[in-house]
Order: structure tokens, then sequence, then C-alpha cells
């Protein structure tokens, strides 16, 4: 005993020990070296089958995530005293227990296996005897041990099961989302897959406070609000295309993505102009040091017929170049008649790794969509959809463009890099940088009014490319350091865009008329010529800095950011000639401060300030432009991951303001004034839980108060003081349970369940429209062969079903001919084999 004690002395002499640990001397010595024991003997009994790995040497946090991602472990560690630490990393094939150990080699942490697929990483540390001799269990020797339990997860990388630990939007530091003093959801891979996630809009349906606005039904673009307002979109902390009228944001393949994150609530502090709702950065997936191998064939309802692939690992023995190949390619109908969709997807990305502190990745991506259709369903009449028409319901699958004229294209490509470089304990330098190009070629029929009849519909034609080309890039510097008993991770960047945008609108044609329940199409529809051109160049500059200062449980969170706004609008009329510029030159500092207590327990109660501005486009009577809007929010909340679980419960109340909110001009109806204002009150429940590695689950709950609290009176004489926001439901819940058999006959069968609540809302600001509560149901079934037959092992088929029942419902109705159906059944079956 007493020369195992001296090895293991040896083997961590060099790590401190934790200020809250406790000591182990004299009689309780022996105790303590009984429970490494028991810790060792519980490791015995894992699931030991031998595994290939290829860990580079590196950060220890990287190289866990990396053995994880490999080995299908959940990890559970301190990751704040992890940061520091250095990895030997592992080479070869062993069991999940000595490859693990032989990971852990030389940092002072032992695993124990509470499962076959979860680990919690133990500190024990050993002081040597005042002679400056190994410890030999004589009598003045010391052994600590200290278990702690916090997720090791990079923020960029694969999530654990349901429940992400850090994030890399909330701080763009990697903060643990426990003490981060901001609501933030995680959705990662796991869920996305176990969902069979198709869309952005899709990937967000659980989460709370978020609304699809017009259903899941267009395949141009995810149209979301959260909390109220359209969230800003990025793609690895970078801001996405939007054009100069928002008809060239990019479309954003899932399948291409490792996590989705949203940030709930004003984010300008760190990121600069945003709606004060949230803002969603969605994280693609990186090249990886442990071999990924999938190939996917997906078909179902609608004649779908979709393959994918994904691939990834080391290009040398050292690891010190990764790859990664991610691609899709499809071709659909769509619950629409004549709406269709063709599309492939390639992600090339590579990551350069010369040392252990230095990494440089290269992401890039190719999409082109081609949708005969035009896209999207058209908007349909509020009779026969949202309110009874003697005719009858107009049928979901009514097309009511033309098929000959309608179709839309889009052609995006993505090039970006981002590095790191460590120069020590202290300071860490980064930049993202990235170049996106956009081209969107719309044209459609759209409905003008139903006749009296209730069927006859009239139409007009019209088309509206945009293209729009964004250079960005985001430069930091992360200093994490101490001054007496307070530790400092400061944050200081310096970011930069450049967008350009031309958008084309044509002339609007009349075109023949429809009847909605028997139609006839033209056939003869063209093009009509350019009406107005839109060019468009913006630049946005800014200087940003935190510090998330730690003492004791306490972390405060200090934000703030100055931007430099400017955009030359140009606008030419073809039929007149007429050429109008409006020049803009905004800017605004905003901030955030925010106090989180963590508790020993895993629990942490938050309170936190913040601001938002957004440039707001146009002019007033005068001809000035107007100036940003501005947002605030107040935000209180608590978080909880208990100690040993890896589950995450939130519950957040908030109220938000938008100022500077465009409403009619008192003194000429025909223009706007910034007297305008907005607020939305409301709770955000959510619980995420992977509870073992067969049970995943997902809850929420929302509940929100919107209102117009200041407005003039339009034309008609009316205020819309006191009306509801738009698509903002008084109530939302949802709730998904995935379950998969591990042992026994059944063993490789999985089950999922999910019911989703939407409540009542408006669809305009007048509040003429009111969308009824639906209640929808999703489900899942799926077989992993590989525990029956091992010849197949790998290989797993799903299908997945959302609104099982095949519910018909309104999504919602912005004018008399602006209502829009949700989904309507859909199956999907996907085959996938992983090697």
């Amino acid at each position: 005993m007493a020369a195992g004690l001296s090895g293991l002395a040896a083997f961590v002499a060099a790590i401190p020990a934790p200020a809250s640990a406790g000591l182990v001397t004299g009689p309780d010595l022996g105790s303590a070296i009984g429970q490494v024991v028991r810790v060792s003997a519980v490791a015995q009994q894992a699931d030991d089958a031998a595994l290939a790995f290829t860990i580079p040497a590196g950060p220890l946090d990287e190289a866990l995530t990396a053995f994880a991602t490999a080995s299908g472990v959940q990890l559970i560690y301190d990751a704040q005293a992890s940061r520091q630490l250095r990895s030997v990393g592992l080479s070869g094939r062993f069991g999940r227990d000595e490859g693990l150990r032989r990971l852990l080699a030389g940092t002072g942490l032992v695993p124990h296996f509470a499962s076959p697929r979860t680990a919690t990483l133990v500190r024990v540390v050993a002081e040597v005897a005042p002679t400056g001799q190994a410890s030999t269990g004589q009598e003045g020797a010391t052994v600590l041990l200290d278990m702690v339990e916090v997720s090791g997860e990079s923020a960029a990388g694969p999530v654990s099961g349901y429940v992400a630990r850090r994030s890399a939007t909330a701080t763009k530091t990697g903060t643990p989302i426990l003490e981060a003093p901001q609501a933030i959801n995680v959705i990662g891979r796991k869920e996305i897959e176990d969902r069979q996630a198709q869309t952005l809009t899709q990937v967000l349906q659980y989460t709370p406070g978020v609304v699809g606005q017009y259903g899941n039904t267009d395949l141009r673009v995810d149209w979301l609000t959260v909390r109220g307002f359209v969230p800003g979109r990025y793609l690895d902390g970078l801001r996405l295309p939007f054009g100069a009228r928002g008809y060239s944001q990019p479309r954003i393949e899932p399948y291409g993505l490792e996590r989705v994150e949203l940030l709930k609530g004003p984010s300008s502090g760190l990121y600069g102009q945003n709606s004060p709702g949230g803002l969603l950065n969605l994280v693609s997936k990186r090249p990886s040091a442990v071999p990924i191998r999938e190939i996917q064939l997906q078909t179902g309802s609608f004649g779908r017929a979709q393959g994918a692939f994904d691939l990834s690992g080391p290009v040398d023995p050292d690891g010190k170049i990764l790859y990664r190949l991610t691609g899709l390619g499809r071709t659909t109908g769509t619950q629409v008649d004549f709406l269709e969709e063709d599309r492939l997807f390639i992600a090339p990305s590579v990551t350069f790794r010369p040392d252990a502190d230095t990494s440089l990745t290269i992401l890039s991506q190719y999409l082109k969509i081609d949708s005969p259709g035009g896209g999207a369903p058209q908007a349909l009449p509020t009779l026969g959809t949202l309110y009874t028409n003697p005719r009858g319901r107009i049928p979901t699958r009514r097309f009511i463009g033309e098929p000959n004229y309608d179709r839309f294209r889009l052609e995006q490509g993505f090039v970006g890099t981002a590095f790191e470089h460590r120069f020590d304990d202290v300071w860490t330098v980064r930049q993202n940088l990235r170049v996106a190009h956009v081209d969107a070629e719309t044209q459609r029929v759209q409905g003008i009014g139903l006749g009296a009849n209730g069927r006859t519909l009239s139409r007009y034609a019209w088309a509206f490319p945009e293209r729009s080309t964004l250079f960005n890039v985001d430069n930091q510097a992360e200093a994490r350091f101490r001054t007496g008993p307070f530790a400092h991770t400061l944050l200081v960047g310096l970011d930069y865009l450049r967008e350009d945008a031309r958008y084309d609108e044509s002339q609007l044609r009349i075109v023949p008329s429809i009847d909605v329940f028997a139609p006839v199409y033209a056939n003869t529809v063209t093009r009509p010529p350019l009406g107005t051109r839109i060019t468009q160049g913006r630049n946005q500059t800014g200087l940003y800095a935190q510090d998330e200062i730690r003492f004791g449980g306490f972390t405060l969170t200090l934000s703030g950011r100055q931007d430099w706004a400017d955009a030359v609008t140009r606008t030419r009329t073809v039929t007149t000639g007429a050429l109008t510029q409006v020049r803009q030159d905004d800017a605004a500092f905003t901030g955030r401060v925010g106090l989180s207590y963590l508790f020993d327990g895993g629990l942490s109660p938050y309170v936190s300030y913040a601001t938002s501005f957004q440039p707001t486009s146009g002019t007033n009577r005068l001809g000035a432009p107007f100036a940003p809007t501005t947002g605030a929010q107040v935000e209180a909340g608590i978080k909880a991951q208990p100690v040993g679980t890896n589950l995450l419960l939130t519950a957040a109340v908030f109220d938000l303001t938008q100022q500077n909110v465009l409403t009619p001009d008192s003194l000429d109806i025909r223009f706007s004034t910034q007297a305008g204002e907005a607020r939305v009150r409301g709770v955000e429940l959510e619980a995420k839980a992977s509870l073992t590695d067969s049970l995943d689950l997902i809850a929420s709950y929302a509940a929100m108060n919107s209102a117009f609290t200041k407005a003039n009176t339009n034309a008609a004489g009316v205020s819309i003081v006191g009306n509801e926001l738009p698509f903002v439901p008084r109530q939302q819940a949802a709730a998904w349970l995935d379950y998969t058999v591990r042992t026994g006959p059944w063993a490789g069968f999985g089950l999922g369940a999910g019911l989703r609540y939407i409540g009542a809302s408006v669809g305009d600001n007048a509040n003429l429209y009111r969308i009824p509560v639906v209640t929808l149901v999703d489900a899942a079934i799926r077989y992993d062969f590989g525990y029956r037959y091992p010849t197949l092992k790998g290989v797993d088929l799903a299908v997945n079903a959302t609104n099982l029942f095949d519910k018909t419902y309104v999504t919602t109705c912005i004018a008399a001919t602006g209502c829009y159906y949700g989904n309507r059944q859909t199956i999907l079956a996907t085959l996938r084999y992983r090697w």
C-alpha cells in the first residue's frame, strides 16, 4: 500500500490542491486510499471494448472533448480547473477505462466510472512528507480527494447528450452557461439528429420564446422571432448577410451545424447592431481529431430523396492537420402543388495545429437551391383559412401562383478563417474572418384580394432578385489573471464589417384571376420590366471590452461597446429616372452588466441589464434619416446543474422595451416619425437532461405579454397603443422524451415523442387577425442493427414524424390575403452508417 501511495504521489505532485478541499490525515488516510481503490474497481466494470483513438497532445479540454466524441462517454469534471491543463494525447486502440487514464496522465485526475458511459474525473493530490520524501502512509502524509462535477466541453464543440455546459456566444470567452448572466438556449447535434430537424425553424421549435413566423413551409429563409423581435443571425460568431431589403439572407443547412445557440435579449454590448429580442449564433461542424465517418440516405413524404455524408479526422500521424468534409444533396416536393426543391450543399474545412497553443481553421461552404414554385407557398385569403368560407376550406396543397413562372434560385458561398494562439497562461488572441456572397433570384405570382363570391382571387406578378457580399472580421485578445482575491477574464476586441447589396424590384403586373377552389392556370405570365433598383453599402466598426470578475461564488460581468455605423442607399426609379440618395451615420454606446452567484451544489441565480441599437432605414417628412431604434432589458433568473447529473434547469423573467419605433407622423401621415415604443414582458422555463445514456428529455414553457406603449394615430384616426405585437403567443409549451433500450431482447430500439403547444397570437399590428391555439405531436422510432447483428455495427434506421396526426392549422395571417398554413404530417426515414 505504501508503494502504491508513493507512486500516486509522484504522479500528481505538481498539481496544487483546490483551496476548498479538505485534508485527510492520520487514521482517515486508509479510508481515503480505499476510496481510490473503489474508484478503480468501479472503472473496471465499464464497457471496455477496444476503440481506436487519435488524439494529439494539447489543451486538456479539447482532448477530453475528442475522447468523449470517440468513446461515447459523458465526462464530468471541473472545467475551470482543467482550463490550464495539458494532455499528452492518445494514439492507438484502448478500452474506455485504460484510454481515459492514459489521456489524463500527469494531470492529477483519475476517472470514476459511475456507469459504462458516464465518468466523473476525481482530483487526487498526494502531499510529500516534511522530509521531502513521497508519502508512505506514515503519520504526517496527506491525500486530498476532490470530486468536482462541471462538464468538460469545448464552447464550439459537441454537446454532451442534450445538455450544453458552455457557450461561445454569451461572452465570447467560453464561459460556463451557469455563470452567464443572461438566458441562453443551446441545441446540440444529438438533439438535432434525434428529432431529424431539417430547418432552423424545426431546430428551435422546442425552445421557449421562439416563434416560426410563417410556419416551417418556406424553403428560402427561416423566419423567426425571439421575445417578439427578429433576431440577428450569425455563423461562427460573425454576422450573416442581410441585403438592402432582406431578400438575400442565406439559408443555413442544419446538417452542417454542430450546435445552435440562442442568446436572449439585447446583445449589442458584444456584437454591435442587433434587435433587442436576441441573437442566433450557428456553430459549424469543425475538423475533429477523432475520425468521423458517416453516410446517410433519406426518403419520405412528398417524394423526398436525400443523401448526405460527414467525414473528418487527422491527415498526418501527429494530428497537426485535421480535415472535415460535409455534404448533402436533396430533391423533394412539398405539401403545396408545383412547389419543389433541389438542394446541393458542400462544406470543406481544415485545421492546422503546429503546436498545442496555436490553431488555424479554414471554414468554407457552398449551397445551391433551385425551387420551381417560388420557394414558398403563396399567402392565402383569410376567408377559407382563418375564417369559414361558405365554399369550404381552401386546401393546404393549393398553389395560387403560375407553375411556368414562379421560381426561386439561391446560390451562396462562404470562406473564412478562425485563428487562435495562446501566448502563456494569461494571454490568448483570436481572429475570426469571413467573406460571404449570396445571390437570390425570386419571381412569384401573388394574390391581391378575394372577390365577393368567395372564390375568385385577383393576382399580380413581380420579381425581386437581390444579391449581397459581406466581409467581416473580429479581432480579440483575452487575458486571465488575478488582482488580489479577484480573478479576471478580460476580453478586448475590434471588429469591422462591410456589406454591399443590390436589390432589383420589377414593376407589378396584373395577371388573370384564379378560382382558389378549382384553379386554371394562365401559363402566359412573363416577367414584368424593372421598376426600382436599390444599391446599398454599409459599414460597422465596433470597439468593445468585457471583464468577468470572479470573487468566491460571485461573477460580475461588465461589457461595453462603442459602434460607428454608416450606410449609403441609392434608389433609382426606372420609369422616371429619378435618383434619391440617403446617407446614414450612426454611433452608439451599448453594454451589459450582470451579476451571478454559483452555489456549490450547481445553483446559480443572476440578474442583468443590457442595451441594444439597430439602424433604421428611411427618412422622415423633412428628408432626414431615422435614428437607430434602441432596446433595453432587465432580466433575472436562476440556473441549476445539480452535481452528479447531466441536467440543466433554467428560469428567467424579463422586461424588454424597444424605443424609436416608427409610427405615423401626426403632422403628415404619409410619413413616419420615431415616437413609437413596444414592450414585451415574460417568463421562460426550460429543462434539458440526459439522465442516462438511454434517456434524454426537453421541457419548456413561456408566457409573454406584449404591447405597443406609444404610437401616433393612422389615417383613420386609430392608434395601436395597447395592441399586442405580432408573433408573440401569450403562452407556449413543449416537451420531448427520447429513450433507447440498451439491454435485453429489445436492445437497439429507440423511441421519441414530442408535444408542442402554441398559444393564441395576433398576425398584425392592428390586431385584426387572431390566430387560434394549436397543439401538435411529433414522434420517432429507430433501431441500431449493431446490437443484434455485429456485422452491421454502425448501421441504424430512424423514422421521424412531425405533426403526427396531420392537423390542419394556420400559423399566421398578416393581411386579408396574407394567411399561411403550417406543416402537414411529414414522415422521414433515415438510414445511416457510421464506421
